[in-house]
């Protein structure tokens, strides 16, 4: 399911681009460090883009970009340039 507009990521070892809510799933799962995973902001975003998955409305989906956006951006990997 493709998410709204491209997240851009800046950190070594991750996408630097996710487009869809399989890969921000797969960021959470299998590229963070298991010490971040567990963190609030991240179990958050990855049960939020999970239930994007099961009910595809478009809030839900509004609620997971912001969220995953906010994790980003709270480890200085959010890339907000155009």
């Amino acid at each position: 399911m493709n998410l709204p507009a491209d997240v851009r990521v800046r950190a070594s070892g991750l996408p630097s681009v996710i487009r869809t809510v399989e890969e921000a799933i797969k960021l959470i799962d299998a590229n963070l460090p298991p010490d971040l995973a567990r963190l609030p902001r991240w179990t958050f975003a990855r049960a939020l883009l999970a239930e994007v998955m099961q009910t595809r409305k478009s809030r839900d989906m509004k609620a997971a970009v912001r969220q995953l956006r906010q994790a980003l951006q709270n480890e200085k990997w959010l890339d907000e340039r155009v």
